[in-house]
């Protein structure tokens, strides 16, 4: 049997921002650097050297992606602090990413510089031309190809021992096949979990490795680490029932499955509950949309919300994300309030508090 979530009240909107407000956040994981080159075709003028035409850059944009994304998510939200821990280079990059964290509000002093270590960032220039059609080119990517250094390891694992104590909720991001994300690590976060601590996990390519945590995988990460044979373009909403239960089960603790623009499904000790949430009317870009979630997720659940609550606010901030167009956007208090207001008066008026 599926319960669905009808959601909540805008006065348990308001207690929930409000008490997100006190949260303390530890994020570990994967820190990425997203780049934004817009270039003017107009101006664009043939290479003597070469038989190619330039991409003339008029603006460039800087946001942090992934778990540096999560960590803007998050101070956007107004928590009271969120510490990234992680692992950058000593390459241009790494200074551009502290800029853009701090400038969050993130706190960086716990992330580890290494000149034996990359900067992982996807630059990602994008033409325009006279019309108003943008085409986006393939991206230009900066990432590992070894694993983490076992020195840099243990200094990550010693940073997560001394912020895991301090804060409410520790948000995992798991991204990258060569991460920051080891076997070492996993089991620091495993025992942090055992130890009471709330762990929230958000692994690509790993979700069901993880023990005895609450984990964020998508319906395309879920099956293929519980029936991989599926092909996840012709699942069935049984299929993702089924599916998060299992994952759950491999587990030891709860799933929540989110599904794009259909919600997301909360599985905790054999229930599961459908959270559904209304559609955005495009334009849209769904870069980010997934950490928008991850930070509001974690952070209501954090102030005392429930499995469902947390994922009805969830699919609030990653409903304004999509809007915002051409960059990893975060969603505000304020922004998640107006988003509320917009989609209950779709609904035909506004539920009793």
């Amino acid at each position: 049997m599926v319960d669905i979530y009808a959601g909540f009240s805008f006065t348990r909107l308001e207690h929930l921002l409000n008490a997100i407000g006190s949260v303390k956040v530890a994020v570990v994981g994967d820190a990425c650097l997203d780049v934004y080159w817009e270039a003017d075709m107009t101006l664009s003028e043939l290479s003597r050297e070469t038989p190619h035409f330039s991409l003339p850059v008029v603006e460039e944009r800087m946001s942090g992606g992934a778990g540096a994304n999560t960590a803007q998510d998050f101070a956007a939200l107004g928590v009271d602090s969120v510490m990234l821990i992680s692992v950058i280079g000593k390459d241009w990059r790494a200074g551009e990413l502290l800029k853009v964290l701090q400038q969050a509000g993130v706190v960086t002093e716990h992330i580890l510089s290494s000149s034996e270590w990359i900067t992982p960032a996807y630059c990602k220039p994008r033409r325009h031309g006279i019309s108003e059609v943008v085409y986006e080119d393939p991206r230009i990517d900066f990432e590992n190809r070894k694993p983490l250094p076992e020195d840099i390891e243990a200094g990550l694992i010693g940073r997560l021992r001394e912020v895991g104590p301090l804060v409410d909720v520790i948000a995992v991001v798991d991204q990258l096949k060569y991460g920051v994300i080891t076997e070492k690590v996993i089991s620091e976060i495993e025992h942090f979990a055992a130890q009471g601590k709330l762990v929230v996990v958000d692994s690509r390519m790993r979700i069901g490795r993880y023990k005895r945590v609450i984990v964020k995988p998508n319906e395309v990460e879920a099956i293929r680490a519980v029936e991989p044979q599926l092909d996840p373009r012709r699942c069935s909403k049984e299929d993702w029932y089924r599916a998060a239960k299992k994952l759950a089960e491999q587990v030891g603790g709860p799933v929540l499955m989110t599904v794009g623009d259909k919600g997301a499904v909360w599985v905790d000790k054999g229930s599961i509950v459908e959270i559904p949430t209304k559609p955005v009317e495009p334009p849209i870009d769904i870069v980010g949309a997934g950490d928008a979630f991850m930070a509001a997720f974690c952070a209501a659940l954090a102030a005392g919300a429930t499995g469902p609550e947390a994922a009805y606010l969830g699919n609030l901030a990653a409903a304004v994300t999509v809007r915002k167009i051409g960059i990893t956007g975060t969603a505000s208090p304020e922004e998640i309030k107006q988003r509320y207001s917009n989609s209950v008066i779709c609904q035909g008026g506004f539920e009793k508090s």
